[in-house]
């Protein structure tokens, strides 16, 4: 997952919460309408690009059983207008802009209506406990009584059954004002994480207490940045005497000049210059450039103060290979041989002797001497040409173009 998808999850969370308000205040709750919340959070194979099929199939007809109102032959920017006036709120950008984000089982979406209607007066007081939810310990409560309902059928299969949660905590998620909710589902994502957390046959609630756990770990602030790490979790986690290796990729401070850190201050004292608060503020604004730039992407940094690399971005390319980026703040040779050494290292003590994949960042193209040098040793080079992200490494152009402008 990217910082992008966990922005389009917190997004969800918004509108969400907003039309969850219009239902609850209704004298009388249809079963419809909270199989429309929960189906405001799915999407379909096509859900990015322009105009993707997910917003005729899935995202309108939920509007529609919300809202009691036939929009299927109503273009999506006129469904935001008319919901803005119902509401009397403003939701025409959250509306518009990509929202959900669990790609729900076929098979069940259909039975899945049925089973809330059959379920409706136990399920209607949960989706409302969801919405009020103010600390981890009702949630707690909350996820005890989802692995209490029964089954939800197979259309017709009705002896196959799937559990409840994963239909459920997406729309739990998408209620909690605090996000921190997690995502309880089939996805292979959370499977590999229930998995690293030696919990993925175990009952809900401990599945529930070891997701949480991770909040204010390794960046992991909420439920979305949970939902980023998947097979990555022991990189983030103290386990068995390993030490934690990587945490989410946080912006940096670039303006208050009394305090500048800059990772790796020991890597540098033999170069003065980076030491100033002017190279330390250059440091970080360009770290807080590319992971703007690289925002469609998961991004890692080091934690270790044997490996503090500035950059990991996850599966940069078609084979699902890591990028390893190390930024400094001068193109100089000295500051350049200083990142050849760095990166081959950090990528030695974090992936093994795996093919590297690694490349430099710097603030202005570098001069012709330091790009053969660069390709010499198949290290890729980056650059800002204002807030557009260039490169001269055939092998990085992929990323370049996938790149957003900083």
């Amino acid at each position: 997952m990217s910082e992008n998808w966990a922005e389009r999850q917190r997004r969800t969370n918004r509108l969400a919460r907003i039309v969850a308000e219009y239902i609850f205040k209704q004298e009388s709750i249809l079963s419809e309408q909270i199989y429309g919340l929960c189906k405001l959070t799915w999407i379909t194979n096509s859900y990015s690009g322009t105009n993707p099929a997910y917003i005729k199939s899935t995202k309108i007809p939920a509007l529609s059983s919300i809202f009691q109102t036939d929009f299927s032959e109503v273009p999506i920017e006129k469904v935001a207008k008319k919901i803005s006036y119902i509401l009397d709120n403003d939701v025409n950008e959250l509306i518009n802009l990509p929202t959900g984000f669990t790609n729900f089982y076929k098979a069940y979406r259909n039975s899945s209506s049925v089973w809330i209607d059959d379920n409706i007066k136990t399920l209607l007081p949960l989706f409302k406990e969801a919405f009020l939810l103010s600390s981890d310990e009702q949630g707690l409560a909350l996820i005890d009584k989802v692995g209490r309902l029964p089954l939800i059928p197979k259309a017709n299969h009705e002896d196959q059954g799937m559990r409840p949660e994963y239909l459920i905590t997406p729309a739990f998620f998408a209620l909690d004002s605090r996000i921190r909710f997690p995502l309880i589902n089939g996805n292979e994502g959370v499977k590999n994480l229930l998995s690293k957390l030696n919990v993925n046959n175990a009952p809900l609630k401990e599945q529930y207490m070891s997701m949480i756990s991770l909040y204010g770990t390794g960046g992991i602030n909420d439920a979305a940045d949970l939902d980023q790490i998947g097979r990555d979790l022991p990189d983030f986690v103290n386990i068995g005497g390993k030490k934690a290796t990587k945490k989410i990729l946080e912006n940096k401070p670039s303006s208050n000049e009394t305090e500048l850190p800059l990772k790796d201050e020991s890597d540098i004292v033999s170069i003065q210059e980076a030491r100033s608060i002017t190279n330390k503020r250059l440091h970080n604004i360009l770290t807080n450039k590319i992971k703007h730039s690289l925002s469609n992407y998961t991004l890692f940094e080091g934690c270790d103060k044997h490996a503090m690399f500035d950059v990991l971005v996850k599966n940069y390319d078609e084979d699902k290979n890591d990028l390893l980026i190390e930024v400094k703040s001068s193109s100089e040779i000295a500051h350049i041989r200083m990142a050849i050494g760095q990166v081959f290292d950090y990528w030695l003590r974090t992936n093994g002797e795996s093919d590297p994949h690694l490349a430099i960042l710097v603030p202005s193209q570098p001069d012709e001497d330091i790009k053969k040098l660069l390709e010499w040793l198949d290290i890729g080079v980056l650059w800002f040409s204002d807030d557009t992200l260039e490169t001269c490494s055939e092998w990085l152009e992929g990323l370049v173009e996938a790149s957003t402008t900083a």
